[in-house]
């Protein structure tokens, strides 16, 4: 008898949770609304809150018949504690297996549009530390306490070779268990290069596990609307969001003399797609 599959999600920078259900050709896919841990009870919570009633949940629904399922676990090691815990107090027969895991997440784009200032943005929003490893074909960031991975990829020139090198670098960390890629486009130009478009796509077409999104960095100006409709037209409806990641200093002043600032936004719509398929 086949055992179920499902994964645990621990969104770091707001505090969620959200669940995915291997199907049949062993793709994961959110589950359902009609899934009683996608309502907020079991969502807008964290493992220490509610990791008891998670578990329960867990075997009542996807356990029936004491069949089998396997948890991957994605969050910190002391939530994973929490979980196996869990798991040993309440179904030490119920043939339950868990594993950690991390929340992997491939950032692309040209060079110098900010996929670094992104990342930065985000580790300042959780507030947790990155070390960084530079590798041969992107650096890697990951947090202390083993919530996410970062991989940014070396900025790509416009040339042929150079996105498929980008491309490639995407395959081989697909297969390490990637969840998601951010496609950066700076809203200072607010184009997307139709070699930029057909990598979007053939990355959608070719890894239909992963969650695909564009990111429009550095958005400070009012008129980044117009970028958004733009970039809309040639991108089928992959998911856009504006950030701006750092503190924007206008160089404007207010009636009192001080320094007009504009502040960081579109960081928390970012993790909510990428964590949480949202």
């Amino acid at each position: 008898m086949k055992r179920n599959s499902i994964r645990v999600v621990c969104n770091p920078y707001l505090n969620k949770m959200s669940y995915y259900f291997k199907n049949e050709i062993g793709e994961w896919e959110v589950l359902s609304g009609n899934s009683p841990l996608s309502r907020q009870y079991f969502t807008n919570t964290t493992v220490t809150e509610r990791c008891n009633q998670i578990v329960e949940k867990i075997d009542e629904i996807y356990n029936r018949k004491n069949k089998g399922v396997d948890i991957l676990f994605e969050g910190t090691s002391e939530n994973y504690k929490l979980l196996l815990q869990s798991v040993d107090k309440l179904c030490p027969d119920r043939n339950i297996t868990c594993k950690l895991g991390t929340t992997k997440i491939a950032v692309v784009g040209k060079k110098a549009v900010g996929k670094s200032f992104m990342i930065d943005g985000l580790e300042d929003l959780q507030g947790f530390k990155y070390s960084t490893i530079i590798e041969k074909d992107y650096i890697r960031y990951s947090d202390e306490c083993n919530h996410a991975e970062w991989y940014e990829i070396n900025g790509i020139d416009l040339g042929k070779e150079k996105v498929e090198k980008a491309f490639d670098t995407v395959r081989k960390l697909s297969e390490g268990g990637l969840s998601a890629v951010i496609y950066c486009v700076s809203s200072s130009t607010g184009r997307i290069e139709e070699i930029e478009k057909k990598l979007i796509k053939r990355i959608a077409d070719s890894f239909a596990e992963l969650k695909v999104m564009i990111v429009l960095t550095m958005c400070y100006k009012d008129d980044i609307q117009e970028a958004i409709d733009e970039i809309e037209k040639v991108t089928d409806q992959v998911k856009i969001v504006p950030i701006l990641a750092k503190e924007y200093k206008t160089g404007m002043k207010d009636e009192n003399g001080n320094p007009l600032t504009i502040a960081p936004f579109g960081l928390e719509a970012v993790s909510s797609y990428v964590f949480e398929g949202r």
